[in-house]
Formats: C-alpha cells, sequence, structure tokens
C-alpha cells in the first residue's frame, strides 16, 4: 500500500527576507528618529522655561521681602572707590532661600567669597533647576583652568558646579560706537554689581520689555555657533559665580565681537542655548519668552537696558 506522508507547512525565513525585513525596520526607525527628537527637545525646552519661571518667582519673593531685586554680583570693581576689600558673591546665593534650598544657603558663607574653601562643599552642589535639560547635565568647573581673555574673575584653587542661567549686567557701549545699534540714555541692565535695583522705579522701560535673565548655557566649555572650540574654557560658568552676560553681540560664527548675533552664536558671556532656533529669558515681570536667534541686534538691546528710553512693540520680539 502506498502511504502519502504529510509535508509541514511550515518553513524558515529566508536570507533575503530577513534583510529585507531589517532594512524596512531600518527605515522605519530613520523616519521615526527625527519625531522622537523633536518631541524631546520641546520637552527639555519646556523644562528650560519652567526653571526660568521658578528662577523668576524666586526674584519676585525677594523683590517682596526687601524691595529691590538682589544684586547681580557682589566684588571688587576696578577703578570704583570703596570695592577692593569686598569678598566676591553671585546672583544666585541671594535666591537659595526662595528656591527651596534653604539648607545650601544656611550653609553658604558671606564672610568669604563664593569659591573659598569653607563654601566648596556648597558651590559644588548641583542645582538641577539651574540647568538647562539641553545642555550636558552637572558639568563642574576647575578653579585653575586658564580662561579666554579677558577674565573677570581671578582662578580660584577648587572647583564648582556650573549652570546655565545668568543675569546681563547691561550692554557694551562698544555696541553702539561700532554703529550696530542705536545710542541710549543708559545701557545698564537690571541686575548690576554692588547695586540693587528696585521695580518699578528703577525700570521705566516697563518690567515686561526689560530682560531679568536668560540662557548662557554650556560653560565653563567655549562653545561658538553650535560647535564645542577645543581646549578654550570660559570663567563665569559656576551657578555661584559673579557670571553675568555682557551684551556686545558677536559676529555669526561666535568668534569676534562686536556684532549683529545676539542668540545662539556664542556663550562667552553672550546669550546662548542648546535649543533649535533661539534661546530662553525671563523678564522682569516674571513671564518667560523664547527670544528667537534671528533677533535684530537693536530689538535685543532694547530689551536688555532698563532705561534706556527706547521702545518696543510686541512685533519686534
Amino acid at each position: 500500500m502506498l502511504r502519502f506522508i504529510k509535508q509541514s507547512g511550515r518553513r524558515g525565513f529566508t536570507l533575503l527576507e530577513l534583510l529585507v525585513v531589517i532594512g524596512i525596520i531600518a527605515v522605519l526607525i530613520g523616519l521615526l528618529l527625527p519625531a522622537v527628537q523633536k518631541v524631546r527637545e520641546a520637552a527639555s525646552r519646556i523644562k528650560c522655561q519652567n526653571n526660568l519661571k521658578q528662577i523668576g518667582l524666586a526674584f519676585h519673593i525677594y523683590h517682596d521681602a526687601y524691595g529691590t531685586f538682589p544684586p547681580g554680583a557682589v566684588g571688587p570693581q576696578p577703578g570704583v572707590a570703596g570695592t577692593s576689600g569686598l569678598t566676591e558673591h553671585g546672583l544666585a546665593s541671594y535666591l537659595l532661600p526662595y528656591l527651596e534650598l534653604d539648607a545650601l544657603a544656611k550653609q553658604y558663607r558671606r564672610d568669604v567669597s563664593w569659591f573659598g574653601p569653607p563654601n566648596q562643599e556648597v558651590v559644588n552642589t548641583q542645582l538641577p533647576g539651574w540647568q538647562c535639560p539641553s545642555a550636558a547635565a552637572n558639568r563642574i568647573m576647575n578653579g585653575m583652568l586658564p580662561t579666554v581673555e579677558p577674565p573677570p574673575e581671578k582662578p580660584f584653587n577648587g572647583t564648582a558646579a556650573c549652570g546655565d542661567y545668568f543675569g546681563i549686567r547691561g550692554i557694551d557701549p562698544g555696541l553702539a560706537s561700532s554703529g550696530l545699534v542705536d545710542p541710549a540714555s543708559s545701557y545698564d541692565g537690571i541686575l548690576q554689581i554692588n547695586r540693587t535695583t528696585r521695580m518699578p522705579a528703577d525700570i521705566p522701560d516697563g518690567a515686561s520689555n526689560t530682560i531679568l535673565m536668560a540662557e548662557c548655557a554650556g560653560r565653563p566649555t567655549l562653545w561658538q555657533a553650535g560647535k564645542v572650540v577645543p581646549d578654550k574654557w570660559l570663567s563665569g560658568g559656576p551657578w555661584a559665580s559673579r557670571g553675568l552676560m555682557w551684551g556686545r553681540g558677536s559676529t555669526q560664527d561666535g568668534t569676534e565681537f562686536f556684532g549683529r548675533c545676539a542668540i545662539n552664536c556664542t556663550n562667552n558671556r553672550e546669550v546662548y542655548s542648546f535649543h533649535s532656533g533661539g534661546a530662553n529669558a525671563v523678564f522682569a515681570d516674571g513671564h518667560v519668552h523664547f527670544l528667537t536667534a534671528t533677533i535684530d541686534i537693536r530689538v535685543f538691546v532694547r530689551l536688555v537696558t532698563r532705561a534706556g528710553g527706547e521702545v518696543v512693540s510686541d512685533g519686534d520680539v
């Protein structure tokens, strides 16, 4: 009798079929990756804005308590009488109690400078709320590294945790002398060295039109137009330092001052972020705004000066 053996209907994938499936998966991943990156960046940008919102709120609680905003920094100023013996302190040390960091604030010593040995434990503490999630996390500055000239702070023996949010002292008058911006009656921003600013009396340009703080991300490493500059270091990166920005404007490649670029061309004391298309800033009234990288340098100057007498319209920002 003839017997028929039933053949199984199952068979394995051929190598060609397997390669086709892998190719399809790779294409799908390639299509999805930009979308995932956009979602991730959008989330980082929102988190960054929330960080600045909390810092802006801390400013206002401080103002309610003392009647002024805190000084942008405290310490010696060349050519200014009576400042040579001052210990050095940055803006953040004044805001610690209003950012739910009371224990750190109580540990901080004002009888020595921020970089002094008694303050080493405090200033090496990482502050997540002072870091933009789009920047490298938990950066540390070595105080003895040579920094790009001219350094506004002297080298110090120690280390310090870095941050990404800093005040803008004002606009360098050289920007106006170069003809790139209009002359103003004052080039001062809100946060000055050894001086405080009251609201609204000292901000005649309007709190909603004047930047309080903005991103200056990535320090102590030097960045220019989205590219890291190897073996070049910047001062002012630690959150506890006198890390105020200067408002000079740079060339598009970030290599020279003065220039028409105000946003994302260099983090050498200028507004800089790792967000695509601009950077976040908190204004004196507490609102946070995303400043586009294409902002006109003249408009940027108007937003920084607190008593320049310039007019800013909604369409300018």
